[in-house]
């Protein structure tokens, strides 16, 4: 192949298709769909959840990995969060105060006025989207999510059967429907936890291992939540989904 076509097609990869969804209630919610610079007629997918106070771009490397690797990729950005504020035309957004010392009352504040209990149902509606792209294969689906986007991913097993899930630093979410999925889902599911979590995922990501039909805990040894964990955490991430196929 020649050099410029191979530097053409390695580009291409870099940048995603933005794509957008109307939700239930209102939300413009924007994705960014992305291929492997490789064609193929069917692509596994992956989508991607970030957390409170984030946005799709928590993702950017994990997702160019993901296409290196073959995979097409969905990162989105949840209601309230990024370019996903408009509902009914007018801007409804997450609370700014993101500091450590204050997120606990931040969420609360943004999961009234956002509407956070509509998030799984949100990414319902995005596996819909996906499921009309003719080069997704959906058979072959992960879901991975951070915090809230962890906790919000959790309850989509049983209707979406993916072929695994990775919960990192796992946020709560609708109890019910969390504990109804890891009780009936046979999806390998990989939860992650800094041990020293300041939000209690910890805590989480062990009650969900133990619920979980199959179920696999990593903690390590940390005071950070979510995405700062990547680096660290990326090793067992890869060796997990490995261990899939």
């Amino acid at each position: 192949m020649p050099v410029i076509i191979f530097l053409f097609l390695t580009c291409m990869s870099l940048f995603a298709k933005e794509i957008t969804i109307t939700s239930e209630d209102g939300f413009t919610l924007h994705g960014w769909l992305d291929y492997p610079a490789q064609k193929k007629a069917h692509y596994p997918i992956v989508l991607l959840a970030h957390q409170f106070g984030a946005d799709h771009t928590i993702w950017k490397e994990m997702a160019q990995d993901f296409n290196q690797k073959g995979y097409a990729t969905l990162m989105v950005d949840l209601r309230g969060h990024g370019k996903s504020i408009m509902k009914n035309g007018n801007a409804v957004k997450i609370s700014a105060d993101t500091r450590m010392d204050h997120i606990a009352s931040a969420i609360e504040e943004s999961k009234k006025n956002v509407g956070f209990e509509k998030i799984t149902s949100d990414l319902s509606q995005w596996l819909n989207k996906l499921s009309g792209e003719k080069e997704i294969d959906m058979h072959k689906l992960i879901l991975v999510g951070s915090s809230l986007g962890a906790g919000a991913i959790i309850p989509l097993m049983v209707e979406a059967d993916p072929i695994a899930l990775i919960a990192l630093s796992p946020g709560g979410g609708d109890d019910e429907a969390i504990k109804t999925s890891l009780m009936y889902s046979e999806t390998p599911s990989l939860f992650i936890a800094g041990k020293d979590d300041p939000l209690g995922a910890q805590e989480r990501a062990i009650v969900y291992t133990k619920e979980a039909l199959r179920g696999s805990l990593v903690l390590i040894s940390s005071d950070g939540h979510g995405a700062v964990l990547l680096p660290r955490v990326k090793n067992y991430m890869d060796s997990f989904l490995k261990g899939i196929h």
